[in-house]
């Protein structure tokens, strides 16, 4: 982007400064320039067309900007231009606004603003910024991203986004991780996806991935929002508080809680009291009437106190024994519990190290055996190797495909989808996904759902033979 020259002498009052729409400065009234932008994107032919017929109703009813008014804008420009050039994006982007304020109709201000919005992924704004400074000044840069937000590799893109998202709202966290991890990979100078992978990682309890990726994001937007929320350490500056909080709270409550304790204590050793001196005195008038027999009841009740004594140390020690028997099966079933995870862990690491190639290779055999339980197994395990990259989009697939073997819709659906989601419409079993998937759906009686699939496929594969099935034709038709 151009700096802006700082010489007043130098700056035009353009007279004729036209515009294509009318922008009021009332605020209370419609914003024509929104207003057409959002009925003009809808084809590029369309918005071809509308730029032409706005251009043949040019007014000249515009407000005269003074050179003033013009030098702040491009001190303020320049400002926004020099701290995205620093990589402080989010300053840059208060700049900026500060500038369009002033003169909301200069090209290369709306420019900036459009790229400063589009690195933020305020896909709209950019839009608008863009297309608006195309109408006023037609130049290449404008050109060029409106068309490129125009284009059909944008949707794909705006279609994995916006399924990233839905991953998050349905708490399918580790997949709208993977879909902006690759979304990272692909346009790495995007900031948002840094900022929800970092509150993503924070959800799941991954410091360690989060620490490495406020680091990155660093980089390209020093002075984003996100950094107030976490320390030097990555740790959530808000989640500690709140701890200290609830450890103050708990403490309260059980000094309130030790109180009333005590106080229903006191209340029941009265009344125990009183208890006892009625006791005393039934005894002291019993022993008036059986004063001849005292020695009897007292042999008694000797003879009873000591069946009793001797019932409660059995019934101790059998206790006893009890305890120590759970104890005793309690510890061997936890030693198996952890055998078996120990030997499952170990067996893991053991097939994981071999590498995603030979795990995936192993995993199609099974498959091929009609073993889909050890098959899936083998397929997660390719999944977690450090060098699935390669194998990764046919082992997402293949443990869809290997879940429908087993009668297991539910899992089968979540891979499909995780599969179309996650990929472009050029990658392997792309049309399969869309198809297993809407299938399935019309198989569980979710008739809308499997419509939406195929509409899908249509939109984001038009080539596909799937398209022309007899089979999807009359699930559309119904």
């Amino acid at each position: 982007m151009p700096r802006k020259i700082m010489d007043i002498s130098l700056v035009e009052e353009n007279k004729s400064d036209y515009t294509f729409f009318k922008i009021d400065e009332d605020e209370n009234e419609d914003n024509k320039t929104l207003k057409a932008l959002k009925q003009t994107y809808v084809t590029s032919n369309y918005k071809n067309e509308t730029i032409l017929n706005l251009q043949k109703e040019l007014k000249t009813n515009s407000s005269e900007i003074s050179k003033e008014i013009k030098l702040d804008s491009y001190n303020k420009y320049n400002n926004a231009l020099d701290l995205a050039t620093r990589h402080y994006i989010t300053k840059a982007v208060e700049f900026i606004e500060e500038a369009f304020k002033l003169n909301p109709k200069d090209p290369d201000i709306l420019n900036l603003k459009g790229l400063l919005y589009l690195l933020k992924c305020d896909f709209s704004k950019a839009f608008e910024s863009f297309y608006t400074s195309q109408c006023y000044g037609n130049n290449e840069l404008s050109r060029k991203y409106v068309n490129l937000l125009s284009s059909k590799d944008f949707k794909v893109f705006l279609e994995r986004y916006n399924h990233s998202i839905r991953f998050i709202n349905e708490e399918l966290n580790e997949e709208s991780i993977e879909i902006f991890d690759s979304l990272k990979l692909e346009e790495p100078e995007l900031i948002e996806p840094y900022v929800i992978s970092i509150l993503l990682y924070d959800r799941v309890g991954d410091n360690a991935k989060k620490k490495a990726l406020l680091e990155e994001l660093r980089c390209i937007d020093k002075d984003n929002p996100i950094f107030e929320k976490f320390n030097e350490d990555g740790e959530n500056i808000e989640n500690s508080i709140n701890k200290n909080v609830e450890v103050k709270t708990e403490e309260s409550t059980t000094k309130e809680e030790i109180s009333k304790t005590n106080k229903k204590s006191n209340k029941k050793d009265k009344k125990h009291i009183i208890l006892y001196s009625v006791i005393a005195i039934l005894i002291v008038c019993m022993g008036a009437f059986y004063i001849n027999n005292q020695k009897k009841i007292n042999d008694l009740n000797e003879q009873i106190s000591s069946k009793e004594s001797e019932l409660n140390e059995k019934d101790k020690e059998l206790s006893k024994k009890d305890e120590k028997l759970n104890e005793a099966q309690k510890t061997e079933e936890d030693a198996k519990e952890n055998d078996e995870k120990l030997k499952e862990q170990e067996k893991e690491a053991t097939e994981i190290a071999k590498g995603a190639e030979n795990l995936y290779f192993s995993a199609n055999k099974y498959k091929q055996a009609g073993d889909y339980k050890t098959a899936i197994k083998y397929y997660e395990y390719s999944l977690k190797a450090n060098d699935t990259y390669k194998f990764r989009e046919d082992a997402i697939y293949n443990m869809a495909l290997s879940y429908q073997k087993l009668g297991d819709d539910d899992n089968a659906i979540k891979y499909y989808k995780k599969f179309v989601n996650t990929y472009k419409a050029s990658s392997n079993f792309y049309d399969d996904s869309y198809y297993h998937l809407g299938m399935l759906y019309y198989k569980n009686d979710r008739l809308q759902d499997a419509k939406n699939a195929f509409y899908d496929l249509r939109g984001s594969d038009p080539n596909s033979p799937y398209n022309n099935s007899e089979k999807v034709k009359e699930i559309l038709r119904k």
